[in-house]
């Protein structure tokens, strides 16, 4: 009798000697146990054999099934460049390609960034080496060395075929659906989204990935201490907004476990002490910063811009006219007080950057609230005089003609 049949041999239910049936049950266990066994050391072995990848020229489907997760990973790229979602930076791009090159020096042509316009903290990696980070998580670090600990940790789920390995633990339809929405993609595929880190790894590769880049980071000569301060305001931003989008710091690990282990990891000697290694990091992301807030307000996520603008380190990373920005988030926002808060950051930014046209339409409208006519009339006049080719000139000559019927100031 083989083993299976011993597993599912009938019980009687007539009195009987037990012995021969415990040694049938007996033996059925061991069967059970060893084809466990024999599964696990199977996918062992399989993972063993899945050896990272080590140079561009390597870097190339190892089977048929690698193939089509490389063919899925071709075809997610061409949808998310047909989308319109793209941040359009020559000049950005290629320097946050120049980061990756530093850490990936052996990947010169497969490890391929985009930048996109999402203002969500996500970023991700597919099978065939395309990196994507969103412009809200690049616009959040404040030197390059953080910015390095995310395209590391990217770049090493490339790098250890995490695409591939993890092609069976699909995440669910409505899952995908909600990221692709957020991403501002539509109707990408569930089974292509699967196969990259947009939704998180497992527990496991995400912690090999957070392993194989602090080690990437060190290399590069960065300065390891800045791998955990990476998250550490990220975590703050999470809290406050209380946020439960399933992205790149929510899942696998959780943030917080990220954080610690980075920061245990960054405890040991380590290589480099470089976390601005180049002198125009402020000023390449001045751009995308600004960009990244305005974006935030058209979507109505006043408060996830007042966290970033009310913190004086970050203004000072931004150009002279970003009070302009906080003063719109304190107007959209519209707590008691806020119409205050906006006129003062209003006024900070008519100081520090008097050549910049939407202040004045700005201040124009605060003073219209407050029915301080003469200095409305002034603001609009001079915004009109700066902007003579305003989209909305004919919106704001309109209110000037209510100005002027309404008299002057009493």
């Amino acid at each position: 009798m083989d083993l299976l049949s011993l597993r599912d041999a009938p019980v009687s239910c007539q009195p009987q000697d037990n012995t021969g049936w415990n040694a049938r049950r007996d033996l059925a266990a061991r069967a059970t146990t060893f084809a466990v066994l024999v599964s696990f050391t199977a996918t062992v072995a399989a993972q063993s054999v899945i050896a990272p990848y080590v140079s561009d020229d390597a870097a190339k489907p190892g089977s048929e099934e690698e193939q089509r997760v490389w063919s899925q990973s071709k075809e997610l790229d061409e949808m998310i460049r047909k989308s319109g979602v793209i941040y359009e930076d020559a000049e950005l791009t290629a320097y946050v390609q120049g980061v990756m090159l530093r850490l990936f020096p052996e990947f010169p042509e497969r490890i391929k960034v985009t930048l996109l316009k999402s203002p969500h903290l996500n970023a991700f990696a597919v099978a065939d080496g395309h990196v994507y980070v969103n412009a809200g998580l690049i616009a959040r670090f404040q030197n390059e060395a953080q910015l390095a600990t995310v395209l590391a940790h990217e770049g090493s789920h490339f790098t250890h075929r995490h695409g591939y390995r993890s092609q069976n633990s699909l995440k669910s339809n409505a899952a995908m659906a909600t990221i692709g929405s957020m991403m501002g993609v539509v109707g990408l595929i569930p089974a292509l989204l699967a196969t990259s880190s947009v939704y998180g790894y497992s527990r496991e590769l995400e912690t090999e990935a957070d392993l194989a880049g602090f080690q990437r980071l060190s290399r590069a000569g960065y300065d390891v201490r800045e791998a955990p301060r990476a998250f550490e305001h990220l975590m703050i931003e999470v809290k406050t907004l209380d946020t439960k989008e399933p992205f790149f710091f929510a899942t696998h690990p959780k943030l917080k476990d990220r954080f610690d282990n980075l920061s245990r990891l960054a405890v040991k000697p380590g290589a480099g002490q470089d976390g601005n290694s180049r002198m125009d990091y402020s000023r390449q992301m001045q751009k995308i910063r600004m960009a990244t807030l305005q974006n935030e307000l058209s979507m109505g996520r006043s408060k996830s811009a007042l966290i970033v603008l009310e913190n004086q380190d970050n203004l000072t990373m931004l150009p002279p006219e970003a009070p302009y920005i906080l003063g719109e988030a304190y107007r959209l926002r519209g707590d008691p007080g806020d119409l205050d808060r906006a006129d003062a950051a209003y006024r900070k930014a008519l100081t520090a950057a008097p050549d910049y046209a939407q202040t004045y339409r700005a201040l124009g409208f605060v003073s219209m609230k407050r029915n301080q006519f003469d200095e409305a009339r002034q603001f609009f006049n001079r915004y009109l005089e700066m902007a003579p080719e305003a989209g909305d000139r004919k919106y704001v000559e309109s209110y000037l003609r209510m100005i002027d019927k309404k008299g002057t100031t009493p």
